[in-house]
């Protein structure tokens, strides 16, 4: 693909400047050398490489597919925490698949939403998880984004996005007893659905709901 690296350096060096890092301090966390950020900034690199506009895109708390151009692949492993810094960028998922990671699927990633640190915690990976359909209604609605604390484990009564089999996740309240799990919808059109004994097997938590997100 081809790049606006004159605007590419531009964007960089203006959002270096206002967070008041050096040359030397972007580097360092990007993993490159000062004179290479130099160079990015002055639009020198005439192929940059998406994995380094990236990782200055974290690192300045850019939108990143605002220097690439387009979505970003974004490894599970991935630290998105941003050294001494309030904000922590959140992926937003179009789904949840069994058997795959959070960041497994570049393409399931629609964007990012900035969140304060203090509402997250530090040992945790958090996602957004878009909402669709009506079986949550009017707790949760279709187009909503749902911040996901992503842990395998959830307490009876908990707001979790659960998966059946291999079927995406999705939404619902939990319920736990000694043989069972019940997942209850909001909706009363939709019944909940209740796995005894070995059926409980069926299900896996993907992480239980800690806040929501609502356009109007």
């Amino acid at each position: 693909m081809e790049y606006n690296t004159k605007e590419i350096g531009r964007i960089i060096a203006q959002k270096r400047r206002e967070k008041g890092l050096t040359l030397d301090e972007v580097g360092a966390r990007v993993g490159v050398t000062k004179s290479t950020i130099q160079r990015y900034e002055a639009g020198l690199i005439g192929t940059p490489k998406q994995a380094v506009l990236e990782s200055i895109a974290r690192t300045l708390s850019i939108e990143p597919s605002i220097l690439t151009g387009k979505k970003t692949s974004v490894p599970a492993n991935a630290e998105l925490y941003y050294p001494n810094e309030q904000k922590i960028a959140v992926p937003i998922l179009g789904k949840v698949s069994a058997g795959a990671g959070a960041y497994a699927d570049s393409n399931n990633i629609l964007g990012y939403i900035m969140e304060e640190r203090s509402r997250l915690t530090a040992s945790e990976d958090y996602a957004y998880l878009l909402v669709q359909g009506d079986s949550m209604y009017p707790e949760f609605k279709d187009g909503d984004k749902v911040l996901i604390q992503c842990t395998p484990s959830a307490e009876s009564g908990d707001y979790a996005v659960v998966m059946v089999d291999d079927d995406n996740g999705v939404v619902k309240k939990i319920e736990i007893g000694t043989d069972y799990i019940t997942l209850h919808s909001v909706n009363p059109m939709y019944p909940p659905r209740k796995f005894e004994g070995k059926d409980m097997l069926r299900i896996r938590i993907f992480g239980i709901v800690k806040g929501l997100r609502r356009s109007y």
